[in-house]
């Protein structure tokens, strides 16, 4: 007999195919998701239409919150006015962070983005000390140019002599980004940039497009680090065992954590993604973003990625032989016919979580 802990699962690129998405949730500040914020209930009419098996949950159903039932949970706020700072976030959302809590450390995984990305110090991952310092809740404004996004990090050391290529930090190959329209270095839409760039929200034809600017993101240079590393960026990540996955589109030095992937720890068990780049607009007030797929697709890699790192409720898998190829739910159920989930497959004395349609 042989047991399989959580150490050795690990996704499969040979796993099959998804035709559906797995049913994740979302949370969201309103008991329902047509609600006068415009911002956040078009992300979550997105939702419901991407994830029909997922689950919404309200301020009322906090019970929901299950790291063994819901892989992964995503988190939105974005909000006119709100003020910087955790105390400062709604209060649904504030009652809703204790039990937001035990499901990480459970091995739950969450996307917080805009506005929620503060959450991420009083779920325990970070001090307060260094929860994000750019933020933005204003009207904003009209503009022609395209917000980007930028997962080439570092990119300034291109032009610099005898540069350390280490310092150089391509993330566009992490899963988050799959399939997403990407602008080539110094192309003609991009030609200040020497890095390639995701557009995110604006015209295709130059023309306005309104938007609300609402960064909540960490200001990398304004942080007393204890950590060593060779720029910020670095002393950011060994400090609080996390990746930098994307930040400004313009941005080509180490001033800027846009977008973070905080991985597990001996305590947090499950793997926090926080997004707080304003160019994730999800209701232009005025004209329609040419690049709203790209928002779409990346939101919807985020999920499905997180969703796949929940190791909740599976403790330990029982294999005779190791021979047989058998399937288990996220609970260690065995499960005969498996379809529309994620699952472990254990064969050949080898176990993974897969995704099925």
């Amino acid at each position: 007999m042989k047991i399989f802990t959580l150490a050795t699962l690990a996704l499969m690129s040979a796993a099959p195919v998804v035709a559906a998405n797995p049913a994740v949730g979302m949370l969201i500040g309103y008991e329902t998701t047509a609600n006068e914020n415009a911002q956040e209930a078009a992300a979550a009419k997105w939702f419901e239409e991407a994830y029909p098996e997922g689950v919404i949950i309200t301020p009322s159903q906090l019970d929901k919150i299950d790291a063994k039932e819901i892989p992964a949970i995503w988190v939105h706020i974005d909000r006119l006015g709100i003020g910087a700072g955790y105390d400062n976030l709604p209060a649904e959302f504030k009652a809703a962070t204790p039990a937001l809590k035990k499901y990480v450390e459970d091995g739950g995984s969450l996307y917080l983005s805009k506005h929620a990305t503060q959450m991420v110090h009083e779920l325990g991952r970070i001090d307060a000390a260094y929860a994000p310092g750019i933020f933005g809740d204003g009207d904003g404004g009209q503009g022609t140019d395209v917000w980007c996004l930028n997962a080439y990090l570092g990119s300034m050391m291109t032009y610099v002599a005898d540069a350390d290529p280490t310092q150089i930090y391509d993330r566009t190959t992490h899963p988050i980004y799959n399939g997403m329209e990407l602008w080539a270095a110094k192309s003609e839409k991009i030609s200040d940039y020497p890095h390639p760039a995701y557009p995110m929200l604006g015209t295709a034809d130059g023309s306005a497009i309104h938007r609300e600017d609402h960064n909540c993101m960490w200001d990398l240079n304004a942080y007393p680090w204890t950590a060593d590393g060779k720029n910020t960026l670095e002393k950011f990540e060994n400090q609080y065992d996390c990746t930098v996955l994307g930040t400004w589109g313009h941005v080509q030095d180490y001033c800027v954590a846009g977008i973070v992937e905080f991985n597990p720890t001996a305590t947090i068990k499950g793997n926090i993604i926080a997004n707080g780049l304003a160019a994730c607009e999800w209701a232009p007030r005025t004209a329609n973003n040419d690049y709203h797929s790209n928002l779409t697709k990346l939101t919807e890699n985020t999920l499905n990625y997180l969703a796949a790192k929940n190791t909740a409720g599976v403790k330990g898998i029982e294999v005779e032989n190791a021979v047989e190829t058998v399937f288990y739910n996220l609970q260690g159920v065995k499960v005969a016919d498996p379809s529309n989930g994620i699952f472990i497959r254990v064969s050949n004395g080898k176990a993974s979580k897969i995704v099925i349609k």
